[in-house]
């Protein structure tokens, strides 16, 4: 195993939000008066160069590539993921600017520790390597944890960063006990060697248990770090309990990388032992589905409630991942719907949280849905932009969520599993019910008698502007950006041989 220097270029997205994060945290502690601005656009322009450089490398490598010995795919895959990442790394950092100040959490390590855990979802997205996947998964993690918690005076936040590091050290012990197995069996971490393994006569998941059970502890793993059924409840009351914009992140970026590396393991390593876990992952979808949505019913927190919705998007990929093909993933080009959703949920739930960061009361969030009373009258664009939002949320076009959505179903009928489908379904219509609560209290529902005017910042309406343009032109217009979803999707082909 030798080191090629050459091949630090591919890694250049990454390199360029880690130094990017050393200079803000340097700037941060040195300055006698850290200048908040000068942070924020700092930040800002580090994602920007990480956007570059991660476009740089996307036209220069046309054909997918391996770096470092094979631990790193550098593929339209991962490269597509990267720039869901940083816009969710985007959208937190211009949510959380005011905000935070308003909730007297004036901690300059924020800016810098969405960058360090940007930089670990990146490396996520592109690991072939299973050992760089858990390295990368901590990376990731651990700044989260911090950020859960970084609100240090609220009890709530507390607890969420208590439970958040809990859960996730549990999954991340068993998705390392996965690693193992998976190593034990193949004599390798990399993806590519386990996807060799099943082309050796005989060797499959039924015949071997120890690599089943291997297989199994990942998908648990994963299923923890997505919030996926029955591994979901730890994910409303952390959800409800960080900072607003660190609830963004989690819910956009976490997702969006935890995704990927599940799709990346299953379509590279284990797409030959698909008829042993496919069953499995019909029934986490289902669950994840109903869960998801049923749960969202009776909330009346706006956060707890998007919290329930974001694991009935779980429950909508994991549909979209489970109808893969066994034959390929050519034979199910509608699957590239799992990059276009995972692209239009972080647009709308930056949307929404834009709103949501808006209100607060005395240095607290207050996040209640009967909080929205009257907001149509006293602010009009904030609530047409929440209610955009929300819409795209329940699928309803011509909003991005509604052709996202039609892609996952669409690749579940194709790939035969109608029956999840059906289900998808039915979990839908519960949260087209849900999502439409709180607009018409916006708009039917007179105001509280002292209500929380909302807290309009340059920062977070330009979120929202940003957010509302995408979900409605993008649902418009949606042609080109599926197209570069599916070819980044079927890039994986290259390395299961598939």
């Amino acid at each position: 195993m030798s080191f090629d220097a050459g091949e630090l270029r591919y890694l250049s997205p990454e390199i360029a939000l880690f130094a990017f994060a050393m200079l803000v945290l340097l700037h941060d502690v040195i300055a006698r008066r850290p200048n908040r601005e000068v942070s924020l656009a700092v930040t800002l322009m580090g994602l920007g160069v990480a956007a570059v450089l991660n476009l740089l490398t996307l036209q220069s490598s046309p054909t997918p590539v391996l770096a470092f010995s094979g631990m790193l795919a550098v593929d339209s895959f991962g490269l597509f993921l990267n720039f869901v990442v940083l816009l969710s790394a985007a959208g937190a950092l211009l949510i959380g600017h005011d905000f935070l100040r308003r909730v007297d959490v004036l901690i300059p390590e924020y800016n810098p520790l969405v960058l360090f855990s940007a930089t670990g979802m990146m490396l996520l997205a592109g690991a072939n390597d299973l050992i760089l996947l858990f390295i990368a998964l901590e990376v990731m993690s651990i700044a989260l944890y911090v950020l859960a918690g970084i609100n240090r005076g609220e009890p709530t936040a507390a607890e969420a960063a208590f439970k958040y590091f809990v859960m996730g050290a549990f999954a991340s012990a068993i998705l390392l006990m996965g690693v193992a197995l998976v190593y034990g069996t193949v004599g390798s971490t990399e993806l590519r060697a386990v996807a060799q393994w099943f082309a050796i006569e005989g060797n499959t998941l039924g015949a071997t248990p120890m690599l089943g059970v291997g297989l199994a502890m990942l998908i648990v793993g994963f299923g923890f770090k997505v919030a996926a059924a029955p591994f979901h409840m730890w994910s409303p009351d952390v959800y409800q309990g960080a900072p607003a914009p660190v609830t963004a992140f989690m819910a956009t970026g976490v997702k969006a990388a935890g995704f990927a590396a599940l799709a990346r393991v299953l379509f590279v390593a284990f797409l030959d032992g698909k008829v042993d876990w496919g069953g499995t992952l019909w029934v986490m979808a289902a669950l994840t589905m109903l869960a998801g949505n049923i749960g969202a019913l009776v909330q009346k927190d706006l956060k707890r409630m998007l919290a329930y919705s974001s694991i009935g998007h779980a429950g909508y990929l994991l549909m979209a991942v489970a109808a893969a093909p066994v034959t390929g993933l050519a034979d199910n080009p509608r699957m590239g719907g799992i990059l276009f959703y995972l692209l239009a949920y972080t647009i709308m739930n930056i949307g929404a949280f834009s709103v949501i960061s808006l209100f607060t009361r005395d240095g607290a969030e207050d996040t209640r849905i009967a909080g929205l009373a009257g907001l149509a009258d006293r602010h009009p664009l904030v609530a047409a932009g929440l209610s955009v939002c929300l819409l795209s949320l329940a699928g309803i076009p011509p909003t991005m969520g509604f052709v996202g959505k039609f892609y996952l179903f669409a690749a579940a009928v194709e790939g035969g599993l109608v029956g999840l489908a059906v289900v998808g379904a039915v979990a839908g219509g519960i949260g087209v019910y849900y999502y439409l609560r709180p607009i018409v209290v916006m708009y039917m529902h007179p105001a509280e008698e002292h209500p929380v005017a909302p807290q309009l910042n340059r920062a977070a309406m330009g979120a929202l502007a940003v957010a509302v343009a995408g979900v409605l032109l993008l649902g418009l217009m949606p042609g080109p950006l599926v197209d570069w979803a599916r070819e980044s999707l079927l890039s994986l082909a290259a390395w299961s041989g598939t």
